[in-house]
């Protein structure tokens, strides 16, 4: 039986159509929120990574990226741009990674952001 009151015949659904709404609102809410802890992220990965630099082409080529696909998936991706950043995260046994790291100290701030855009989604349907 659908969740509402009836209406005739039918039971009128009132969960269906206040999720239609919600749902877009949510995914603009953490599209938000990648975007806001995107370049957060870039900035401690390459202030902290731990390597001397020699050219500094190794630091200037850590970035960070909001990959998304709306409605079904939001990922942030953080990379090395030069051929030898492989070595720097996994030699040494990761000696000098800063990938994993920068995903450590990331995922805190983007789980509490993105839990405050949708509470804010919920929020403003909800009144």
């Amino acid at each position: 039986m659908a969740v509402g009151s009836k209406r005739g015949l039918f039971d009128f659904d009132s969960l269906t159509p206040a999720l239609k709404r919600l749902l877009p609102q949510i995914d603009a809410g953490v599209d938000l929120a990648f975007d806001y802890v995107q370049p957060r992220a870039e900035s401690y990965a390459r202030t902290n990574a731990p390597w001397v630099d020699r050219t500094g082409n190794a630091r200037n080529g850590l970035f960070a990226r909001h990959e998304k696909t709306p409605m079904v998936i939001h990922r942030l991706v953080i990379y090395h741009t030069m051929p030898y950043g492989l070595w720097l995260e996994v030699r040494w046994s990761g000696r000098y990674a800063i990938i994993g790291p920068t995903m450590f100290h990331s995922a805190p701030e983007l789980a509490l952001v993105v839990a405050e855009s949708v509470r804010r989604a919920v929020d403003i349907l909800g009144r």
